[in-house]
């Protein structure tokens, strides 16, 4: 695990060093990983964590608690469970329907807001979630009402069969869409790249990556 999460670091530092702006999170996806997997990438300079089932993750955040860990939804939500994840994570990047949205306000605790994306189906695939880009601007103004939610960028998940000019085309769209929404609060973050194809995401403008078998191997 050390020498690929040093691979990914070292790419990371070549793909921005010419880009002083361009801030960058290294998120683990932790599906299907055990606790001493998550502390071994944590030791080696990790600290976001990607989960995307609910049922499986919940016994891993209990145990970890103690642990100076960010933990991000990156799977389908379903309403049933949008009360352990409002409890549990601090980011959400998969968020495309509103009533989902509204039952995550309600049950986010006083003590925190929480952290949001919106997932965008750029390409139009219809077996993965994401709101259309048309519709983009109304979800904004409707969750910028919701006042434990913290909107804070927008999701990418291209189509597993996608060539690298496909992805390209895409992440720019990706970019010129996230830089065209103004936020006085924060500059908006842009979740996309994964093991496969995250150097082309940084360098279309990515400010997060989730990679799980890249870090971790092969399942």
């Amino acid at each position: 695990m050390e020498k690929n999460i040093q691979k990914i670091f070292n790419a990371i530092k070549k793909l921005t060093k010419n880009n002083k702006k361009q801030s960058l999170k290294l998120i683990a996806v932790s599906k299907k990983k055990s606790t001493s997997e998550i502390l071994e990438a944590l030791s080696l300079g990790i600290n976001n964590f990607g989960e995307n089932y609910l049922q499986e993750s919940l016994p891993k955040i209990t145990e970890l608690k103690n642990k100076n860990i960010t933990w991000h939804f990156i799977g389908k939500i379903q309403s049933n469970k949008c009360k352990d994840i409002a409890e549990n994570f601090e980011w959400v990047h998969t968020l495309d329907r509103l009533k989902i949205a509204k039952k995550l306000n309600e049950y986010t605790p006083l003590t925190k807001k929480l952290k949001v994306l919106i997932q965008v189906n750029l390409d139009h695939d219809e077996n993965k979630g994401g709101i259309k880009k048309e519709n983009l601007d109304e979800m904004i103004r409707n969750i910028t009402k919701l006042k434990n939610l913290d909107f804070r960028g927008l999701m990418i998940m291209p189509s597993a069969k996608a060539k690298e000019e496909e992805l390209r085309f895409l992440y720019k769209e990706a970019y010129s869409l996230a830089d065209s929404i103004k936020n006085k609060k924060h500059n908006l973050e842009l979740s996309m790249g994964m093991t496969n194809d995250f150097k082309i995401a940084i360098e279309e403008g990515s400010s997060m990556i989730r990679i799980g078998t890249g870090i971790f191997g092969e399942r």
